[in-house]
């Protein structure tokens, strides 16, 4: 709703809607996706380009002062639509991981050198009154992923979700408390593209830009090929698919555990 609002006040690009605008883009830093955030900048540099003089007063009441956004992908947009901005605001690339290098080692460790008994566990997924699902994951192909997955999953983060997505013949969305496909814990994984395809019933990370993946995932419910090499594939259906399809939007995810 934030977005489209700004939205349509980009097109009216009235400086009698900068404060209101400014204070809609201060709001937005605690937002999971950058939605409402790039709207709002989008409709903020409208008015800039409206005249010389919201020029400066946008320069003066905006730019000036705007806080470094922490999302990457805000930054990125600076830098391909507004060089000023970005300048003070500083490069989007490289993601900062939050991770050492010995955080990586251990991830080698244990899912790429580790035999196929400890870098593949399996998880279990029970729908209420729709029966388990039973997914492999791909530690060799997608460590770094299959390492938040299932550390959220020990966090019991999934338990009494309820799947938010569900598109027939398509995909069904989990992985966001609020339910709204807003929410997330926080933070973000880099993409892990291999060579694994959208053919099959698979578990990929859904995004909201490049190297955004965080908690929401999905199953695809047929093949999807214009999926494959932009949604990180971890993960795949062994059994369970009959239980998979039976699935309905708002259906309560009783528990995801490891097996």
């Amino acid at each position: 709703m934030r977005s489209v609002a700004a939205d349509a006040l980009s097109r009216a690009a009235s400086p009698d809607d900068l404060t209101l605008l400014v204070g809609a883009f201060r709001r937005t830093a605690r937002d999971s996706f950058p939605d409402a955030a790039l709207a709002a900048l989008g409709a903020i540099q409208a008015i800039r380009g409206s005249s010389p003089e919201a020029r400066v007063r946008v320069d003066q009441e905006f730019a000036a002062s705007a806080p470094r956004p922490e999302n990457s992908l805000i930054r990125r947009w600076a830098e391909e639509n507004w060089p000023e901005l970005a300048q003070r605001w500083g490069r989007s690339w490289p993601v900062v991981t939050g991770r050492s290098a010995q955080d990586y080692r251990d991830l080698i460790r244990r899912f790429v050198l580790a035999p196929d008994s400890v870098a593949r566990p399996t998880v279990i997924i029970e729908t209420d009154q729709r029966g388990p699902i039973e997914i492999e994951l791909l530690g060799p192909e997608a460590p770094m992923t299959v390492a938040n997955f299932v550390r959220l999953v020990q966090r019991r983060f999934f338990d009494g979700n309820r799947w938010h997505r569900v598109v027939p013949n398509f995909v069904v969305q989990d992985g966001d408390p609020r339910g709204d496909g807003y929410g997330s814990p926080g933070g973000a994984i880099r993409d892990e593209i291999n060579r694994h395809r959208y053919d099959g019933a698979m578990l990929g990370m859904a995004l909201s830009g490049p190297d955004t993946g965080s908690s929401q995932w999905f199953i695809n419910l047929s093949p999807q090929p214009h999926l494959d090499g932009t949604y990180t594939i971890f993960g795949r259906v062994t059994t369970g698919l009959a239980n998979l399809a039976r699935i309905t939007q708002g259906d309560l995810i009783r528990t995801i555990r490891m097996k």
